[in-house]
């Protein structure tokens, strides 16, 4: 329980002091305003010849509105800490700490995601009842669910951008890999529909965790269906296994030839 105790209070901390800085999302929110109407301005010029592969326009709003929603809920620049701890040997102050430094990270990160995810889902909800009003069929009672796929898309990218960061105990330069895991987040489910994607690259996309971070939930609030949830959040919790585990892997494999980059 004092373990536990020790990650509450992290929790709390870090909730805390993004209610206290919380002028620094003011930027995020003009950038979301920004893109929304832009990509508002493009479907609906697409949408001119009625529905595409099963979306209606007012359902194509509103997963763009929940796709970002996700990826700023998510945004905690915990890949830039992992580069910063590890390239200037930080690190090595903080392993002998009372905590366990990947759930530090992400207990610490929570609190940013939960009070981005509070703002930005205000602002979606806003934007989306603005631009095309509400979803049709949609229904309160299946929402819990679609944010259960939604919270387990935002660790899975978590911990995925945590283990991308502690590639720096072996790499000089890692950001590389952080580019591209950003435009296949961006090309697989956040930016458009895994429905839109070609029949082959659909299939091969269905097998990597990207569309499992965007594309799962925002399926799900737009249109759910109980079939596709039984059939996504199985997934959605081995990915997540995965992405936890290969995180603690890259983490001890790192430990065990730390080396102080400086600092």
């Amino acid at each position: 329980m004092k373990a536990v105790g020790k990650y509450i209070t992290v929790l709390r901390i870090s909730l805390q002091n993004a209610f206290v800085y919380r002028s620094n999302v003011l930027g995020g929110f003009v950038f979301y305003i920004m893109f929304m109407f832009v990509f508002f301005n493009l479907w609906r010029a697409i949408y001119k010849s009625g529905e595409v592969a099963g979306y209606s326009l007012v359902q194509m709003v509103w997963y763009l509105c929940m796709t970002e929603l996700i990826m700023f809920g998510c945004r905690t620049g915990v890949f830039f800490q992992m580069n910063e701890d590890v390239k200037s040997g930080s690190i090595a102050y903080q392993l002998n700490r009372p905590y366990h430094y990947v759930l530090y990270q992400f207990f610490n990160a929570l609190g940013g995601m939960i009070f981005n995810l509070l703002l930005y889902g205000l602002m979606a909800i806003v934007i989306g009842m603005i631009m095309v009003g509400p979803i049709p069929g949609f229904s309160f009672s299946t929402l819990p669910l679609s944010l259960i796929s939604m919270v387990l898309g935002m660790c899975i990218n978590f911990f995925f951008l945590m283990a991308l960061g502690l590639t720096a105990f072996r790499l000089e330069d890692n950001t590389a890999f952080y580019l591209i895991y950003q435009k296949l987040v961006f090309m697989l489910g956040m930016f458009i529909p895994v429905e839109f994607l070609p029949g082959w690259l659909q299939t091969i996309t269905r097998y990597l965790p990207f569309s499992y971070m965007t594309w799962a939930p925002a399926r799900l609030i737009v249109a759910f269906s109980w079939e596709l949830f039984w059939a996504v959040v199985p997934v959605q919790l081995l990915w997540l296994t995965v992405s936890f585990v290969l995180t603690m892997g890259m983490y001890r494999y790192g430990v065990a030839g730390i080396q102080a980059h400086g600092g």
